[in-house]
């Protein structure tokens, strides 16, 4: 399996309200649950709030990660693992005034041996690049996609309408929230990209379609966020891209070269664990 991420914070933000998780096959974490957790986090709230949510979401994860089996992964654990996100997002904010309204969206898959779990909540966006055509896998939950969804309005439209980041469900809005979970099919060859608006909000579908094709998964997520930037870069950019090598994903023995070399090259991502 080949991953690669980056994260910047655009050409117009004052700081990156965007956090990322990585946790590669070679991980500790990943050979000792035997799952691989990759993860978009896009951050709102006043007064820097939005960073703060961005983070909490990654953290939480990584906590719910290290402390609960995943011998087999299921609708049920991802309901679990973002009821527990969300709900330490939503006491910090009732905790801390300052903070109170933030919250991010949440786009996460975890991998294990054939099968790969979504969830989902706002407009981070998870793609599938396979026979050299881009799919859009997951529904933007904001006012304009559910517009597109019901055919109220095209998504050429829907880039430029006025009131697209309006999202009609985020991560730690509310003390309840109802994830989309989803299973995916895996196929060899196939590359993933899950990203902030930040990149799909700058570059057109087409746009992210050809980068995936012309460069490595190595490049890709760093090239996607420099023609995001090229373009504008009017938000928080993130992007994080994996190749599937083999089915059923498989993770290196301990102490095998393959882990030391992945080590040495892979930990320079950003959001690696």
């Amino acid at each position: 399996m080949q991953i690669s991420s980056f994260t910047h914070i655009g050409m117009v933000r004052h700081n990156n309200e965007d956090s990322c998780l990585v946790v590669p096959p070679w991980s500790t974490l990943a050979i000792n649950k035997k799952a691989i957790t990759l993860a978009v986090a896009d951050g709102m709230g006043g007064q820097n709030a939005g960073e703060v949510a961005s983070g909490m979401a990654i953290k939480s994860a990584i906590e719910w990660l290290s402390s609960n089996d995943l011998n087999s992964i299921s609708t049920k654990i991802l309901e679990d693992m973002f009821a527990f996100i969300n709900s330490n997002i939503w006491e910090y904010s009732q905790q801390h005034p300052e903070t109170k309204g933030m919250g991010t969206t949440l786009t996460m898959v975890i991998i294990r041996g054939e099968t790969a779990l979504v969830g989902h909540i706002g407009d981070t966006r998870l793609y599938r690049l396979r026979d050299n055509t881009l799919t859009q896998l997951t529904n933007d939950h904001s006012l304009v996609g559910e517009q597109v969804r019901t055919g109220k309005m095209t998504s050429q439209a829907a880039r430029t309408h006025p009131s697209r980041h309006i999202l009609s469900r985020v991560m730690g809005g509310k003390q309840f929230v109802v994830p989309e979970i989803f299973t995916i099919e895996m196929k060899t060859g196939d590359t993933f990209m899950i990203c902030s608006d930040g990149v799909s909000g700058m570059l057109e579908d087409k746009t992210i379609e050809k980068i995936l094709k012309e460069n490595k998964v190595a490049d890709a997520s760093k090239k996607l966020i420099e023609e995001a930037n090229k373009a504008g870069g009017k938000d928080n950019s993130t992007a994080v891209v994996f190749g599937i090598e083999n089915i059923p994903v498989t993770f290196p023995s301990w102490f095998s070269f393959e882990r030391l070399a992945k080590i040495i090259t892979g930990y320079g991502n950003a959001g690696s664990v």
